[in-house]
């Protein structure tokens, strides 16, 4: 296994090699998982592959695989929208369904906080949330994060549009200031 490029909370972060592919596209491909994002398409190993290769020339995104003491691919971490001259950044994260409803995905927001504000040096760490997706804007809420606004409507879904959530976590916020 690659050394993690980042520790914290009990998960560490590596960087996304091949050999992740398969599990990240079977992540990916689950319903549970991509009924809340904002493609419904399935991914498939050869585009996988393509993402993959694109990433290192793709300024502004990091994809991370997330991994513990017990297990290998606990989910996937993705930063992206990097704005540099304003400090934000746009944060997600996908949790192995296996390993759903244990924890996981506090410590995985716990380690993106900490990475983001004490590493990158970001101002303001947001996200984008279906506002069906209740357990997910209950951990958020619980990791500090506010309701900024919405997309209206702006998923379809079920046969119906839904609202997509903006959330938010100031460095202030972070660092127990307000």
């Amino acid at each position: 296994m690659m050394p993690a490029t980042f520790s914290h909370a009990g998960v560490s972060f590596k960087v996304v090699e091949e050999k992740d592919l398969a599990e990240i596209a079977a992540l990916r491909n689950d319903y549970t998982t991509w009924s809340f994002l904002t493609d419904p398409l399935p991914v498939y190993m050869g585009a996988q592959k393509e993402w993959l290769a694109g990433l290192s020339s793709t300024k502004g995104k990091m994809y991370f695989t997330v991994f513990d003491s017990i297990n290998p691919f606990v989910g996937l971490v993705r930063m992206d929208e990097m704005d540099k001259m304003n400090a934000s950044i746009r944060v997600g994260a996908d949790v192995a369904t296996k390993l759903r409803g244990l924890g996981h995905g506090w410590k995985i927001y716990e380690a993106i906080k900490k990475y983001c504000f004490d590493y990158l040096n970001v101002h303001r760490v947001w996200l984008l949330v279906l506002e069906t997706n209740k357990r997910a804007i209950k951990l958020y809420k619980k990791q500090g994060f506010r309701l900024e606004g919405k997309q209206r409507q702006a998923i379809f879904r079920d046969g119906k549009y839904l609202d997509y959530l903006m959330m938010s976590i100031l460095e202030e916020e972070y660092r127990g200031g307000k």
